[in-house]
């Protein structure tokens, strides 16, 4: 199909889902005052609608500005919408048939069956949404001062709607973060949500306590109950070989702050930034991330995927479905912050935090932190590093020493993502701790003899090529070959091998990044594909990795 088809083919399959979308929920409107607990499902079909109304406006407006791929994956993903919206309405037509048939029918035994099916519809729309959200984000990175303005046509029109002035609509949140991102004048921000601002210190409680295997610390805001997080942001300001000046880094910082000030966190579980401090550290003044806990985590725990991750073959273990909801998560979470034009450089499981609830064994929602190095994708990098291995391994061999021979980029975060999915699929942690606190690889890396290699850079690619060997190995039979698929085409993602499902020469001429960014979800869509708990199937993945991006 040609880019002019598929647009006029978005634009038909929107105008359906609208179709569809409002007959339910005026037929749900007929049915609210029968009992309370449908009346509670009906309203979460209606929060689920308004929501979904308000995207598909701002994409039925946009569809002429969209790149190819970007509309085909939304044409996919609007299609199965429609099933589900048409399925829904049939149900609901299907049950007021059966009750003019036989209208003796008891209220009470209408509920019944009305509930029965609303949960379903509650149920497919809401596994919709989260599937969905994350694309639908990829809108920020098309370069386009024309999308701006239809953006803010979009939440005009909305103004009107109840909920406008209770809750920031995806159209404005949307414009929030386009416009941090371009880093224009918000002058359509509210006054109180402009950006988080420098903080005084004395805002934040002297109580601090290190997250377990993090450089994180938790602590309270003065004079509040409410638990933030609070994670450095500069650790490497001052060293000897860095080329960033502390006034390009405290920007960084603040554009970094400003664009997590809008991220919802249940979509890229980024935790939401309301602010930065300056506090003072053993290595001098530090800027600190000042991070909110959702209300609904206030009591639980927030540990580093290190800690949890077991250790010389000890520690609980994590179910698959569990292993990888938290994979498809990190995924979320790093194309999240090269959408928004980033790059993280340090992802690794002590970056990596999940809320736990000690009276539970499961893992709770995970979110990405430690954001010491980030830096806009286009800035300047530093080309200094470290000789710690327990965080070269998480770094493409590129990328590792004291001198690095690469300038970072986007596909170097997507390597690392890759180990760590590696890591998870296996439920093993590759760094292990003795008791006399000494760091010592997991024995089943087998890498010592590489680690110890005179010749780093050989060593370095020697301890790739056992990753990869591992993945192609092990995983199949673990995780499946689609997870597998996922996480060699992370490993190899540089290179142009048969394992590199990402590489594209076309990418080269993806001026906005909308190809890569739309391959990401497709990963994450093939990772949430191949989850099959009974509580959270997403079976039915509507996106395949090895679909091309081209007309």
């Amino acid at each position: 199909m040609d880019p002019v088809s598929l647009a006029l083919a978005v634009v038909s399959v929107t105008d359906l889902c609208f179709k569809y979308g409002n007959r339910l929920i005026g037929l749900c409107r007929q049915y609210q005052s029968l009992a309370s607990d449908l009346a509670e499902i009906i309203l979460s079909i209606q929060a689920a609608w308004i929501k979904m109304d308000i995207q598909l406006k701002s994409l039925r407006s946009l569809c002429d500005k969209l790149d190819y791929p970007l509309l085909l994956l939304y044409h996919d993903a609007l299609t199965l919408l429609e099933a589900k919206l048409a399925k829904a309405t049939d149900s609901f037509q299907v049950i007021q048939r059966k009750n003019n048939e036989a209208f003796h029918v008891h209220q009470k035994l209408k509920a019944v069956y009305l509930k029965r099916e609303l949960s379903q519809t509650v149920e497919d729309l809401e596994g919709w949404q989260r599937r969905f959200d994350p694309s639908w984000y990829l809108i920020t990175r098309i370069a386009d001062p024309d999308v701006d303005r239809r953006l803010r046509d979009v939440r005009r029109s909305q103004h009107t709607h109840p909920s406008s002035s209770t809750f920031p609509s995806p159209a404005a949140r949307l414009t929030w973060m386009r416009e941090s991102i371009q880093q224009i004048s918000p002058q359509s921000l509210p006054s109180d949500s402009d950006g988080p601002n420098f903080k005084d210190a004395a805002a934040v409680s002297s109580g601090m306590y290190r997250v377990e295997g993090t450089d994180a610390y938790l602590s309270r805001l003065n004079n509040t109950p409410r638990r933030v997080l609070l994670d450095p942001a500069n650790l490497h300001l001052g060293h000897a070989q860095s080329q960033i000046s502390p006034a390009t880094l405290r920007q960084n910082i603040r554009d970094l702050a400003r664009l997590l000030r809008h991220v919802d966190p249940s979509t890229f579980h980024l935790l939401r930034c309301d602010g930065i401090v300056e506090l003072p550290t053993t290595q001098g003044n530090q800027f600190h991330l000042l991070f909110e806990i959702p209300q609904n985590l206030q009591l639980s725990k927030p540990k580093a995927l290190r800690s949890l991750l077991p250790h010389t073959g000890n520690g609980k273990k994590c179910s698959l479905t569990q292993r990888l909801l938290l994979a498809k998560q990190l995924a979320h979470s790093v194309m999240f912050v090269h959408a928004a034009g980033f790059v993280h450089k340090n992802i690794r499981p002590g970056t990596i935090i999940a809320f736990q609830d000690d009276t539970s064994d499961r893992l709770g929602p995970s979110f990405l932190i430690g954001f010491e190095r980030i830096r806009r994708a286009e800035g300047r990098t530093d080309k200094f590093g470290d000789l710690d291995w327990e965080k070269n391994l998480y770094r493409h061999p590129l990328r590792q020493g004291l001198q690095p021979e690469e300038i970072f980029e986007m596909r170097h975060d997507i390597y690392s993502l890759g180990v760590c999915l590696l890591e998870i699929a296996l439920w093993e942690s590759f760094v292990n701790f003795d008791s006399r606190g000494q760091v010592t690889p997991w024995s089943g890396l087998n890498i010592t003899a590489a680690l110890q290699d005179t010749d780093q850079r050989r060593g370095a690619f020697a301890v790739k090529e056992r990753l990869v060997d591992m993945a192609r190995d092990a995983l199949p039979s673990l995780v499946g070959e689609r997870f597998t698929g996922i996480v060699l085409a992370c490993l190899c993602c540089l290179d142009q091998s048969v394992d590199n499902a990402l590489w594209d020469p076309k990418e080269l001429q993806d001026r906005d990044g909308i190809v890569v960014g739309v391959k990401y979800i497709e990963n994450a869509d093939n990772v949430i594909g191949t989850v099959t708990d009974s509580h959270d199937d997403y079976t039915g993945a509507y996106i395949s990795i090895n679909r091309s991006t081209s007309p």
